[in-house]
């Protein structure tokens, strides 16, 4: 008897302490860390964050300057390939928001993601952003507008500085589709790049998707555990 109540009263003891410590912990708010690059991205619990959009930023704008490069080695024709090709101007004027979510300060972290992947390429070099936008306000045009024959002609002169002409308009398109299933959702985004010859405005479209699921249910939620 004696024993059972000296268990029963470290087991009550036990449950008090824990309770009392994540009590405590609790008090003291956010604690944060640093993050070592190794480490997965978090997964939001109501929208997408930084596990959706990066890799769907490296992915298209990957895919993108593969196939636009393939592209304009064919339209050059044979090209001594100890002879590299001279860089190709590309103007990104605009990101729009066309899923559901709101993207928040995730807008200008896709916008400088795919700015700086560009940046990186071999045959292709992006036009200043500031510069971009200067010209646009200058110009009291949208970029929707950059379509007309003579808005664009304005556009790529005031962009070509020095003679040299701007070959590319890059837009980018944020999408999303819902899939609900009872208290369950499963979301699908897509990140799609348009990149538009001035010339021609023939344009090369790639883009990436990727899948969430937000689970509310308890089914929903054991389901999720037991796919990890």
């Amino acid at each position: 008897m004696l024993i059972r109540n000296i268990i029963a009263f470290c087991t009550l003891f036990f449950f008090a302490a824990l309770t009392a410590g994540v009590s405590f912990i609790g008090c003291k708010g956010t604690q944060a860390r640093l993050m070592s690059g190794s480490e997965a991205d978090k997964v939001g619990s109501t929208r997408a964050g930084a596990e959706v959009y990066n890799p769907i930023v490296r992915e298209s704008v990957g895919k993108l300057l593969k196939r636009a490069a393939a592209e304009s080695i064919q339209q050059v024709g044979y090209q001594d390939p100890r002879v590299p090709l001279p860089k190709r101007k590309v103007c990104f004027v605009g990101l729009e928001n066309a899923s559901m979510e709101e993207l928040g300060d995730f807008k200008e972290h896709v916008k400088t993601a795919i700015l700086e992947r560009i940046s990186e390429s071999d045959q292709f070099e992006i036009v200043s952003d500031r510069a971009v936008t200067s010209g646009l306000r200058a110009l009291s045009l949208r970029p929707d507008e950059l379509f007309m024959q003579e808005n664009m002609r304005m556009f790529t002169l005031a962009m070509g500085r020095g003679g040299t002409p701007v070959d590319y308009l890059l837009f980018a398109k944020m999408t999303s589709g819902t899939t609900e299933s009872n208290r369950d959702i499963q979301r699908d985004y897509k990140l799609t790049l348009e990149l538009i010859n001035t010339q021609t405005f023939v344009p090369v479209i790639e883009s990436a998707p990727i899948r969430k699921e937000y689970n509310n249910s308890v089914k929903g939620k054991m389901g999720s555990w037991f796919k990890k």
